[in-house]
């Protein structure tokens, strides 16, 4: 189908959960906040198990059966695994024998244990492609200013995929309230932003609880990068090299002349007024406008569609480029 969010074929529903507000294309059962774990499973599409079986392949000989029939004959291949669903069979990933997995119930339910013991609020969770990624989103109850009403509140993203390469991640993220652009903290020594759990080791809820509690303490301190930001004005040759070390301009074969990559131009435009809330005392000409001008583009208008936008904001290349343009326009 088209989005990434799947609908269930026994269910008929889409496999998303929220508390709140209707998120993204309007998929999904919405819930009450205090709502039990094991009905955010539930109606989130999550209460499966992930299951490893053997990997076969057919091969070109045959054996018989009885005289009038043959069969092909299955080979195992030795260490490889196909990972898959035990409620649809739809097949998640390969792995090797030295893969664990983390379940989908494991990862809830330590999440509402976290939530409730630190006094969060689980907001909303979810798959995407079929199950080959989970993951759950909680407000972490901290709110500040910029400046002025630009408000930014805190989240604790917490996600695994069972593909083999994806690992379990649980990473502090925020969200600017006046256009709801999702912005990637960058890490500091001091403060990790986000902490990574492979698959080579079964999933450690201690270990977990302890990182993730580095991770949401860098509240403050993202602030103050954040208004650093917003103090520091910056000229139209920096924006321009900024850019094009993300969007680089490709030369007419024809002409010889430059020309602009289309992020470049949508950003610049974002930058420049037409982005939600570049208007903003703190916004407009700063390295905080271009932060969100950047970030407004990767969340809202870059990819195929809204769910291809979101997959790629917070799993992929998108969540990857707003951290860098973060680090480097912090340091």
């Amino acid at each position: 189908m088209a989005h990434l969010i799947e609908t269930n074929a026994t269910t008929g529903r889409a496999e998303i959960a929220y508390a709140g507000k209707t998120p993204w294309h309007g998929l999904g059962q919405q819930l009450t906040p205090d709502a039990p774990i094991e009905v955010w499973q539930r109606e989130a599409g999550l209460n499966w198990e992930a299951k490893a079986s053997p990997v076969f392949f057919e091969s070109a000989r045959a054996r018989e059966v009885d005289a009038l029939s043959v069969e092909p004959v299955r080979v195992p291949i030795e260490g490889l695994f196909a990972v898959h669903r035990d409620d649809n069979d739809l097949p998640l990933g390969v792995v090797t024998d030295r893969y664990r997995i983390h379940q989908p119930g494991e990862i809830l339910d330590f999440f509402d244990t976290l939530v409730k013991s630190a006094g969060f609020t689980l907001d909303v969770a979810g798959a995407i492609k079929g199950g080959k990624r989970i993951w759950a989103l909680a407000n972490v109850n901290r709110e500040a200013c910029v400046l002025g009403d630009d408000a930014v509140r805190g989240y604790l993203l917490l996600s695994t995929g069972f593909d083999g390469a994806t690992a379990t991640v649980g990473q502090f993220t925020s969200i600017r309230v006046v256009c709801n652009n999702t912005l990637s903290a960058a890490d500091s020594e001091s403060s990790p932003s986000r902490f990574s759990m492979r698959h080579s080791m079964a999933f450690d809820a201690s270990l977990m609880r302890d990182k993730l509690g580095l991770v949401v303490s860098g509240f403050d301190g993202m602030m103050d990068g954040y208004r650093r930001l917003a103090r520091e004005s910056v000229s139209t040759q920096y924006v321009n090299t900024f850019l094009h070390q993300f969007y680089k301009p490709t030369v007419n074969e024809a002409t010889g002349q430059l020309k602009e990559h289309r992020g470049f131009n949508k950003v610049m435009d974002l930058f420049e007024g037409r982005g939600m809330g570049a208007d903003l005392s703190g916004a407009r000409g700063t390295k905080w406008g271009l932060l969100n001008a950047m970030t407004q583009y990767i969340d809202h208008e870059r990819g195929r569609n809204v769910d291809s936008r979101l997959s790629s904001a917070w799993f992929g290349a998108g969540e990857r480029q707003k951290r860098e343009a973060e680090s480097m326009l912090l340091s």
